[in-house]
Order: structure tokens, then C-alpha cells, then sequence
């Protein structure tokens, strides 16, 4: 399983490196360039839409990427009941989402029109994750990992025509549509490749068989209610912040927010491809009565390592970086943002393996609890922050509630599997975390080398780091490659 773990993580971080930058960078920094201010409100639009997520997924994927995967045979079960939730859940999502935003939270008829797209684009996202969590969970991980980027790459196509020709007037609307024909060619995709490799004929009209599905519907429908708490609570708390720093300073602060929160999710993209890949391995594993530490230490040393190097490096660097991004509109404003916003990659990353594990375990209740407490603290900080320190105060919100849950997941986790780190664990872990920073501190204050070239030698000393405190073994890699 470690070994399947690898291959598909390098095949992973080698597909998203090269498409979903290209999308980040490219399109929707250029988008954002060319919105100016304004794209601050698609950004608290944007992440609205998410904070609805739950109504629109209700955990069905991560129940059904957990159970297919323990039991391949039960897909031509689940697979047409779960499709009619899926749209049941999709039609309440949107109407729901929509009267909020405009009977709550007063957003005018242009907004409007925006949010109804990003909604929609947001039931064609899911769409895919759940046909895709039937393709990782029959044990097609490479063909699912092939997949994970094809909506970006597709996006690239779609968005880059509607960025950079003359064909069509430049607008948030338009830019949101050339998302959605992406997405739809996207479902298109991912739904034939599973009929091929499912051992059964998959037809979506077998949804409207409803009256005889309906007992098994309410059934997985209940089941899948502690997943959906998960999704309804992790969003809240990771993307509250734009809503309500749109909603309190305006406009202009969630602009600011979102150029350095861009880098983040350009930098989380990797915890999100760990979580993917790990939750029906560590199912399998759970299942099988096998021992989850070794996936779970070796995982974690390497997002530990790769989120610390990646983060340090970003904000040593950050100056240059917002410059070369928008060197209209970098100011110091936007530094100090970036500077606390891009270390919450690091309690991101850690709550991703954790989570992962503890929702193959099925262990949801005891983690939900942790979420809530989060939402709290996040709801508080930031009605606190904001009105002081605007963006920077959305900032330090996110990382406060990021460090909580995340060390809150690892407390558990311990407590639940009765891991027993080692001292020499530790002293790895830390010792890895000072030598990155004062490495990188010297390299950008005592060289007078260009920034970028500071920023390859600060990728590199991590890289450094990781063979010096030898946080992977890579005699057991050898080993599993032989295997």
C-alpha cells in the first residue's frame, strides 16, 4: 500500500504541478488583474458558494469513496441511488443559496447572476468527485489521479480563449461561463471512462426509478449525514473569512485577501491531492485489520516537510512574488496578508492527513466536535480582527483557527490509533522546521542573489533538510519499489 501510495502521489503532483499553476497563475490571476477591485466580490461570491457546499454534497463522496472502496461489489447499489440524492441535494443547494445571498446578505441582481453560475459550477465539481471517488474506490488510482486535473486543463482552454482573445467582452459572468462548458466536457469525460471500467452497465435514468430505490435512498441518506456535518463544517471555517470580510470592510480588503489567499490555494492543492489519495488506502487498510502508522508517518513527514519548505520560501520571497503577480498593485498592505496568511499551509496540510484517516475510521463525530469548536473561534476572531485590521485580520484568523484544529486532529488520532512517536521523530520534525527557517533567513538577508534565485535555493534547502534529518527512508522506498 506505501508503494501504491507513492507512485500515484508522484503521478499526482506531477500532473497538478504542471495544470493547475498554469490555471492559478494564469488565468485567474489575469482575471483578477483585470477586475481590479471588483473581483473581490466574485471572491466572497465564490467562497459563499462553498460555504453552501454541504447542501450540495451532504458527505456523499467521501461515504461512497470509503465504502466502494472496502466493497467494489455494492456499486451497483449505491451508484444510481446515490446519483438521485445527488440531484435532489443540487436543486436545494442552488435555491437555497441564492435566497440567502440575496434576502440575507443583500447582494444586487448582477451579483446574483454571478453566484447562480458559480453554483452551478459547483454541482458540476461535485459531479465529478463523486463519479470520480466510483473510479478510485473500484482501484483505478492512477486513472484517477490522470483525472484530477482535467477541468483545469480544460479551463485553461475555455478561460484562455474568453482572457485572451477579442472574442468575447470581458466580464466576471463570462469568465464564471467559460468554468462551466469546462466542467460540463469534464462530467463527460469521467462518466464514460466509468461506464468502461465499471463491471456493470452505469445509466443515470436509473435514478428515476425513485419509488423502488427510495428505501435505500433514506438509508444511505442517513448514513452519509456525519460526512456531510464534516464538509458543512470544514468549509465553514476555512471560508468564512471572504464573506465576512466582503460583507464588513468591502470590496476592496477582499481583493487584497484574495490575491494572497490565491497562493495558498495554489500551495493547498497538495494537501488536497494527499487527503484524495489517502482515504481508500487507509480504508482498505482499516478494513483489513492492518497497521495505519507507516502510511500515516510517511505521509505526514512529507507534507510536513513540503508545506514548511514551501510556506517558508513564499514568505521570505513574498514581496517579489506580489510584485511579479500584480506589479500595479502590490503594496505593503498586500505583504503583510500574504506574510500570516501563507503559514496557515502548514495546519492545513497536517488537518489533511489527519481528517483523512479519522473519516476512514468513520470516527466523525468525536472530529466534528473539534470543527465546531473551530467555527466558533474563526466566527469570533474575525468579528474581532476585522473591523481593526481588515484583510490582515482575516489573516491571522485563518491561521489561528488552522493551528487549533489541526493540533486538535492530531491529539485525537494519537489518543484513538495509540501512536507512539518517537523521540527521534520529533527531534526530526522539529529540527527540520529551524534549520528551513534560519537557512532561508540567511539566504534572502546575506546573498545578493536575484529573489528568484533565492527562492530555488530556499526550495532547495528543504529538499537539503529532508535528506539531512532523513524524514523519508529511502532504503524502505528502494525497498518498496522492488515490491
Amino acid at each position: 500500500m506505501k508503494r501504491e501510495f507513492i507512485l500515484n502521489l508522484l503521478l499526482l503532483v506531477f500532473i497538478n504541478v504542471l495544470i493547475k499553476p498554469a490555471f492559478i497563475f494564469g488565468i485567474d490571476l489575469g482575471v483578477q488583474n483585470r477586475a481590479g477591485e471588483q473581483y473581490g466580490v466574485y471572491f466572497a461570491l465564490l467562497n459563499l458558494a462553498y460555504l453552501f457546499q454541504i447542501l450540495n454534497d451532504f458527505g456523499i463522496q467521501s461515504f461512497n469513496n470509503r465504502h466502494i472502496s472496502q466493497h467494489p461489489q455494492l456499486l451497483p447499489k449505491y451508484f444510481p441511488n446515490l446519483l438521485a440524492i445527488k440531484w435532489l441535494l443540487a436543486l436545494v443547494y442552488v435555491v437555497l443559496t441564492m435566497a440567502v445571498a440575496g434576502a440575507i446578505l443583500g447582494y444586487g441582481a448582477e451579483a446574483l447572476k454571478i453566484l447562480l453560475v458559480l453554483l452551478i459550477n459547483q454541482v458540476l465539481v461535485q459531479l465529478v468527485l463523486f463519479l470520480r471517488s466510483n473510479i478510485s474506490g473500484l482501484g483505478y488510482y492512477r486513472l484517477d489521479s490522470l483525472l484530477s486535473s482535467l477541468d483545469k486543463f480544460l479551463m485553461l482552454l475555455t478561460c484562455g480563449v474568453f482572457l485572451w482573445t477579442n472574442w468575447f467582452s470581458f466580464s466576471l459572468l463570462h469568465f464564471a461561463l467559460a468554468q462551466t462548458l469546462a466542467l460540463v466536457l469534464t462530467v463527460l469525460v469521467v462518466f464514460g471512462l466509468l461506464r468502461r471500467k465499471a463491471q456493470f452497465p452505469v445509466k443515470p435514468g436509473w435514478a428515476r426509478n425513485w419509488k423502488a430505490g427510495r428505501p435505500a435512498v433514506y438509508a444511505m441518506f442517513r448514513q452519509s449525514m456525519p460526512y456531510a456535518l464534516v464538509v458543512l463544517l470544514m468549509f465553514a471555517y476555512s471560508r468564512m473569512d471572504a464573506v465576512l470580510l466582503e460583507r464588513m470592510a468591502g470590496a476592496s480588503h477582499a481583493d487584497v485577501y484574495a490575491g494572497a489567499f490565491r497562493l495558498l490555494d495554489a500551495c493547498n492543492m497538495f494537501g488536497f491531492l494527499f487527503a484524495s489519495l489517502l482515504l481508500p488506502m487507509f480504508a482498505r487498510l482499516l478494513k483489513d485489520k492492518e497497521p495505519v502508522w507507516p502510511l500515516t508517518s510517511l505521509s505526514f513527514k512529507l507534507i510536513w516537510a513540503g508545506s514548511i519548505t514551501l510556506a517558508a520560501a513564499i514568505f521570505f520571497a513574498r514581496e517579489d512574488l506580489l510584485r511579479l503577480m500584480m506589479p500595479e498593485r502590490a503594496s505593503e498592505y498586500r505583504f503583510q496578508v500574504l506574510g500570516v496568511l501563507i503559514w496557515t499551509f502548514i495546519p492545513l496540510s497536517v488537518t489533511h492527513i489527519f481528517s483523512t484517516l479519522l473519516t476512514a475510521r468513520e470516527d466523525l463525530m468525536r472530529m466534528n466536535k473539534f470543527f465546531v469548536v473551530g467555527v466558533v473561534i474563526d466566527l469570533v476572531l474575525n468579528l474581532l480582527l476585522i473591523p481593526h485590521w481588515q484583510a490582515l485580520g482575516s489573516a491571522m484568523a485563518a491561521l489561528g483557527t488552522q493551528v487549533f484544529v489541526a493540533g486538535s486532529l492530531v491529539w485525537l488520532c494519537v489518543r484513538t490509533f495509540s501512536f507512539r512517536p518517537s523521540i527521534r521523530g520529533w527531534v526530526q520534525t522539529l529540527g527540520f522546521v529551524v534549520f528551513v527557517l534560519m537557512a532561508d533567513g540567511a539566504l534572502f538577508k546575506y546573498t545578493d542573489l536575484d529573489w528568484e534565485w533565492k527562492f530555488i535555493g530556499a526550495l532547495g534547502l528543504g529538499g537539503l533538510g529532508l535528506l539531512g534529518f532523513k524524514m523519508v527512508d529511502f532504503s524502505a522506498l528502494m525497498r518498496l519499489k522492488k515490491a
